[in-house]
């Protein structure tokens, strides 16, 4: 069943219609088709009851009606939505739009757009499309615009940090036992890139998981000590980079050599940095892994 709480603003709703901005405002002026809400900021937003609306009067046009008889059919005591419309928007076609709309707010550095519509993208796809579908190729285009100079780095910045404070907030709002095994994520020292052990810890919670996140770049010793102070079932260890590899190898080393003496946690290095120097260091108690999660589980 559809959300009713959703709504949508009127770009939105064009790019899901194909109708345009002006025509949507025509219809909604000249039939009354639809009386959109309006924020305080004079911006309509749309319910899903009236993107359906839309939807059906352009489907019934194509089928030959004019404007004024797709109206009155809608308009009319028996008018059923599944006689006109047949299927929902794939995942793929929304995941599109949102993706959309998440690069047009980048552009403009607008993070509470970004914000809002990370927050449409999980009402509408849940966790696990919003991650697979929307957050992570959003992150890659990021990078693609960055890397081609598209975007300059406050662009990068601003998007990057909005996905990855969404993240940190989605992942404490999920309710977890207090009794569950419990997982600590963390950087290794000299590691910046943070984003990927966020969505890593979105889906061990999902998992029913307790989830800690230590952040980028740890002082010395600051993993040791959290986890000395928490007894952690998992800590998982992220390098994107091999900055930490090449620049913090004998902390890299110190903490193999603390992870030798916790038997009740197992320590997880993943991440393109960790694999593409694989070959080039030696760790006895800290496992190399490509999928964190599958070791977990």
């Amino acid at each position: 069943m559809k959300n009713k709480g959703i709504t949508y603003s009127i770009q939105q709703v064009s790019e899901m219609t194909g109708i345009s901005k002006q025509l949507i405002r025509k219809w909604e002026d000249r039939y009354g088709l639809i009386q959109p809400q309006r924020l305080d900021n004079g911006y309509r937003v749309y319910s899903v009851v009236e993107l359906d609306l839309l939807k059906a009067v352009t489907k019934l046009i194509q089928n030959g009606n004019s404007i004024k008889q797709a109206v009155n059919i809608v308009q009319s005591p028996d008018f059923k939505f599944e006689d006109v419309l047949n299927e929902e928007p794939s995942i793929t076609d929304l995941a599109l739009v949102f993706l959309k709309n998440l690069e047009t707010a980048g552009e403009i550095s607008d993070d509470k757009k970004i914000l809002h519509t990370l927050q449409q993208a999980h009402h509408t796809l849940g966790v696990q499309h919003l991650l697979d579908d929307v957050v992570v190729p959003f992150l890659w285009r990021i990078g693609e615009l960055w890397g081609n100079q598209s975007w300059v780095e406050y662009q990068e910045a601003i998007a990057s940090q909005t996905v990855r404070d969404f993240l940190a907030n989605l992942r404490r709002g999920m309710y977890v036992p207090e009794d569950a095994p419990l997982v600590i994520g963390s950087c290794l020292p000299g590691e910046y890139h943070e984003i990927p052990l966020h969505i890593l810890l979105v889906q061990c919670s999902m998992r029913g998981f307790r989830t800690m996140m230590l952040g980028q770049s740890p002082a010395p010793n600051a993993i040791e000590s959290i986890v000395d102070r928490m007894n952690p079932n998992y800590v998982l260890l992220s390098a994107s980079t091999d900055a930490p590899l090449q620049n913090s190898l004998d902390e890299l080393k110190a903490l193999d050599q603390f992870a030798s003496t916790k038997s009740n946690t197992l320590f997880l290095l993943g991440g393109s940095g960790a694999m593409n120097t694989a070959g080039e260091i030696t760790l006895n108690a800290i496992q190399l892994s490509k999928n964190s999660l599958d070791k977990i589980l």
